[in-house]
């Protein structure tokens, strides 16, 4: 039975990425579609449409996810999103794709916390740390195929074709999600709620998820500084790095080379070595990030950052499959889809501030001195978390031995 299990659950992150792939190329596509179409206001909208409701959404989000069948959920959410992109492609007009990537935004974080909610259920008999550390590489890989796939898609055959691709792949997801439902059903396991199981230190406030923990809430601390930050870096890297590579594609290949890394990070973080506790790739792929983006603005030099950036988006895959793994450890179950929701917006949250101060010549100045005190900065709150993070292991200590005098 934990074969089958096992197996069931690398299928499933195999189907995830196909739709992963389908939307990343229709968002690439309506980027190009945007920029052709209504110029760089176009493409700043697309952006800001794809972060500003679901941070207004969350907290529903995170109740409907946790309170309702989440099949039902799952299966709903996904037909409206395979409809949200026909229309697109039916009608194919820029303004009105416009209007539904903000439904469709929506739908994403919804389609991530029921995965996220999913994987506990059907790791077979992979750790946690693992069965997460599939869906990151999932992501990663998505994040390198789905550009390239989109661009010769639409250069041949149009935004429309693409934008059905993105149907297609949650039409994947879809019939895998009733496929799955009804497998675990055939397993005893139904979808119905589950009364909160806590993990030792969580707390089961309906309050408080992702800061109701006291170590959750100090590493929060680095993933929202490296979210704000890589997305700072991404901006003035756009400006800084095509100037040291004398050409786009050198560009391109500094980008591949960050997420290539992602995905062996990823693979590395599932280890169970470095799964066993959350805060070890947290922030040590954290560091590894920091360090990446100081040497960038510190080293001017095309052929070596290539291998910096492979070092740096190793971080980034370790720190993202960390990030999974301590929701999982320190928030019940029950709570797992308004956690979801919640990192969603603290991230999409980061990543807007990080659009602005990655700006030059908006808050800082330059792009290569952004980039430097991105990664700076990123070192500084790296150090600074795993000081509280000592400190709060050392009281924890304490208290348990004065319960012990005490009850002696």
């Amino acid at each position: 039975m934990q074969v089958r299990s096992s197996v069931r659950c690398v299928l499933f992150c195999v189907i995830t990425l196909l739709s992963m792939l389908g939307e990343g190329m229709a968002l690439f596509a309506l980027t190009l579609e945007s920029a052709d179409q209504l110029g760089s206001w176009g493409v700043t909208a697309l952006f800001l449409i794809g972060l500003v409701p679901p941070i207004l959404a969350a907290p529903a989000i995170g109740r409907w996810v946790d309170g309702a069948a989440l099949f039902r959920v799952w299966i709903l959410n996904l037909c409206v999103h395979i409809g949200i992109f026909a229309v697109m492609a039916i009608f194919a007009n820029i303004l009105l794709s416009l209007a539904l990537m903000s439904v469709a935004s929506v739908c994403a974080v919804i389609n991530g916390a029921v995965v996220f909610k999913i994987i506990p259920r059907i790791r077979g008999g992979f750790t946690l740390a693992r069965a997460s550390s599939f869906l990151v590489v999932a992501t990663s890989l998505a994040g390198i195929i789905a550009p390239a796939l989109a661009s010769i898609a639409h250069a041949k055959a149009g935004v429309g074709a693409v934008l059905w691709c993105a149907a297609a792949g949650f039409l994947g997801l879809a019939m895998a999600a009733v496929v799955l439902s009804r497998s675990l059903a055939a397993d005893g396991q139904d979808e119905r709620p589950r009364p909160d199981h806590v993990p030792e230190g969580a707390i089961a406030d309906r309050g408080v998820v992702l800061t109701g923990n006291p170590r959750l809430r100090i590493l929060l601390l680095p993933v929202a500084a490296i979210v704000l930050f890589t997305a700072a870096e991404g901006v003035a890297g756009v400006f800084y790095l095509r100037e040291i590579t004398d050409s786009d594609t050198g560009y391109a290949v500094l980008l591949g080379a960050w997420s290539v890394g992602a995905v062996l990070g990823s693979l590395l973080g599932g280890n169970r070595r470095f799964g066993a506790r959350s805060s070890l790739p947290i922030l040590l792929g954290g560091g590894l990030v920091g360090a990446a983006i100081l040497i960038e603005g510190l080293w001017a030099n095309a052929v070596g950052l290539a291998m910096v950036f492979l070092a740096g988006g190793l971080g980034n895959g370790l720190h993202n499959t960390g990030v999974r793994t301590a929701i999982y450890e320190h928030v019940p179950e029950s709570r797992h889809g308004a956690a979801w929701a919640q990192l969603r917006m603290l991230i999409n949250i980061m990543v807007a501030l990080g659009y602005l101060t990655g700006t030059p010549g908006l808050l800082v100045g330059p792009a290569r001195t952004i980039i430097v005190i991105s990664g700076a900065a990123t070192l500084l709150v790296i150090v600074l978390s795993a000081v509280l993070l000592g400190g709060s292991a050392q009281a924890g200590v304490h208290g348990q031995r004065a319960v012990a005098e005490s009850e002696g």
